[in-house]
């Protein structure tokens, strides 16, 4: 009988020791190829992955989504409000193709109209899809584009902004010929 007690706990022990050395394994295989500054010293996002590096962030949308063509309509706008006032361009997938590729990150945008709030970081991996939620009150260019941020990895406190060196970090990234222009759009809005 303490035969078997003493195999049991160390099975368990054995089980649990690599139950650690996975999570520690992913922890290092999810961690971003960024130092958490870009070239000009601003503040990156902990959970920006590498193939957002050129400045294109990959997207796609969820086909099956009840509402699509105003889901697509207010993506793309919220996409453009975020093009004029940054150094990113978003290139849209095909959803079968990215959802292939486990080691791929990229937005994926749903529409849900049950939840009420527009301000929701909704992925739980740093690396694959990250799920961007549009919700009914989500409809103006500035609130989808908000969402947006957050599937990119930025987040805030309840009720107040983000923080703007992180913000400035992930939009202005990689250069761009008209970055003046963009810096001023950003500043005064």
């Amino acid at each position: 009988m303490a035969r078997i007690h003493i195999t049991r706990r160390h099975n368990g022990n054995w089980i649990i020791n690599l139950s650690v050395l996975l999570c520690n394994l992913n922890i290092i295989i999810s961690k971003s190829c960024n130092n958490g500054t870009n070239i000009r010293g601003t503040i990156l996002p902990l959970d920006w992955p590498c193939e957002w590096n050129s400045g294109e962030i990959p997207f796609a949308f969820n086909f099956y989504s009840i509402g699509l063509k105003r889901l697509m309509t207010i993506v793309k706008r919220a996409h453009s409000h975020l093009e004029k006032r940054s150094c990113l361009k978003f290139k849209e997938l095909d959803p079968r193709w990215a959802k292939g590729d486990k080691n791929f990150t990229f937005l994926y945008y749903n529409f849900s109209g049950v939840l009420e709030s527009c301000c929701l970081q909704f992925y739980k991996k740093p690396v694959g899809r990250r799920m961007v939620l549009i919700t009914p009150v989500c409809s103006l260019p500035a609130e989808a584009a908000h969402a947006t941020l957050h599937g990119m990895g930025l987040w805030h406190r309840k009720h107040e902004p983000f923080n703007e060196g992180t913000v400035r970090g992930a939009l202005f990234y990689t250069q761009c010929h008209d970055l003046p222009q963009k810096l001023l759009l950003f500043d005064t809005n």
